[in-house]
């Protein structure tokens, strides 16, 4: 999914995409997460940057309309 954000007067563009994490244990049902990332060009212009956690993970988020206001709330201050 790709949304426009128009922030402070900039567009933005937000991509949420499904996240698969595996099952650690043998049976146990695979956990599906959203990870968020954004471009301030035209998505296919340009790589996105990823949303990130403090330890260099991927950002993973329960839904894409969760993904959806972090990813608003982080570039309201990246584009303050």
């Amino acid at each position: 999914m790709t949304e426009k954000l128009s922030i402070n007067g900039k567009d933005a563009w937000v991509m949420v995409e499904p996240h698969i994490l595996e099952g650690e244990e043998q049976g146990e049902a695979h956990k599906e997460y959203f990870i968020a990332y954004y471009t301030l060009q035209e998505p296919g212009l340009a790589g996105g940057k990823i949303f990130m956690e403090e330890d260099d993970r991927p950002k993973l988020f329960a839904s894409p309309v969760e993904a959806l206001e972090f990813a608003t709330e982080e570039l309201l201050r990246v584009l303050a």
